[in-house]
């Protein structure tokens, strides 16, 4: 596999809290290596940064993505981290929000038999 192909197998994790964990994981524990082998000037590693960072929800996600990046150099990819910021703090947001509606509207959806709709 090219370096360049290592989003596809990666990307489809993000849609999965487990796979969301598991890929900031990866990510924090192979940095050193990610950012050598991705040049930030390329784009490549703010695309990695961005799958990797972007689909937590929470604040406490967002702070773990701060904190990792607080001591490292962000130059080539700081406008992909930011936008993941930005996504983070805005899903964080709507789920405050929107919770509780959400909740009800869950609690009171019925299943309806397909059979007794012919």
């Amino acid at each position: 596999m090219k370096e360049q192909d290592i989003y596809m197998p990666i990307s489809g994790l993000r849609s999965h809290p487990e796979g969301i964990e598991a890929l900031f994981s990866w990510m924090t524990d192979n940095w050193e290596e990610l950012a050598r082998r991705l040049p930030a000037g390329l784009s490549m590693l703010g695309s990695m940064v961005s799958i990797c960072t972007s689909s937590f929800a929470s604040t406490e996600g967002l702070e773990r993505v701060q904190k990792f990046f607080s001591d490292k150099s962000t130059k080539g990819f700081d406008s992909s981290l930011a936008q993941s910021c930005d996504a983070i703090r805005a899903k964080s947001a709507w789920i405050a929000r929107d919770r509780q509606d959400i909740k009800d509207w869950v609690g009171s959806y019925t299943v309806k038999n397909i059979k007794n709709e012919l």
